[in-house]
């Protein structure tokens, strides 16, 4: 991850609240949790966040929404690379990944993350899909979860980003999930990837189900 100077990280700074202003403006999340006192505790330790992805908007959203959790999230590194975006995205928690090659050092980092306390966020599925579908996890986020001994928390999010009025973004997030015991092969890490997967395929339903029907799950909007 880039140094930076003094300067250059209060404007990182000063770009990330209204990064972080602009997503409740524009998409006024609607939060809902499976378990709210399981992740009252869960923010005072680390976790591997995972989430699916349909749009652009994701990352910020996320990283937005989640900020009570002192997350860093996965950047494609084309996206870091880029001349202006590169700064901001560089000096506001982000861990560059290079989704094409045989990338390692993104392991690294989190790892270093993850050992300081703060948790990491991972979109599993490594691309966007359309709403209410999902690709392949891969299995990076489950060996990162593995070698560190954290738990998995999923977010499902859900709904349109419509700005400003009508349909609220909407994001249900799961209670902490420990990994299955096991020696960690490939078969193992595919195996939990999956699992993790069919949760998120759950999370879909429910939330479809709390958020429009149900009212049992009590609303945080913070």
């Amino acid at each position: 991850m880039k140094k930076m100077g003094f300067f250059t990280r209060i404007y990182c700074k000063i770009c990330r609240w209204i990064l972080i202003a602009g997503m409740y403006i524009l998409f006024r999340p609607k939060k809902k949790y499976i378990d709210k006192n399981q992740i009252k505790e869960a923010k005072k330790k680390p976790a591997v966040i995972i989430a699916n992805h349909t749009s652009l908007y994701d990352a910020i959203f996320v990283l937005a929404t989640m900020s009570g959790h002192r997350a860093w999230i996965l950047t494609a590194k084309d996206w870091y690379e880029k001349p202006f975006f590169g700064t901001i995205i560089a000096g506001n928690r982000c861990i560059p990944i290079d989704r094409a090659g045989l990338d390692t050092e993104w392991i690294r980092e989190c790892t270093k993350v993850l050992k300081a306390g703060d948790s990491v966020i991972i979109f599993p599925e490594g691309h966007r899909e359309k709403q209410g579908t999902l690709d392949e996890f891969k299995s990076g986020f489950t060996m990162l979860a593995k070698m560190n001994n954290v738990p998995i928390i999923s977010v499902c999010l859900s709904g349109r980003y419509k700005k400003f009025i009508g349909e609220r973004k909407k994001l249900l997030v799961d209670s902490p999930m420990e990994l299955s015991e096991g020696a960690m092969t490939a078969d193992y890490l595919k195996a939990e990837s999956e699992r993790f997967r069919q949760r998120m395929f759950e999370l879909l339903e429910e939330s479809d189900r709390v958020f429009n029907r149900g009212k049992r799950i009590p609303a945080e909007n913070n």
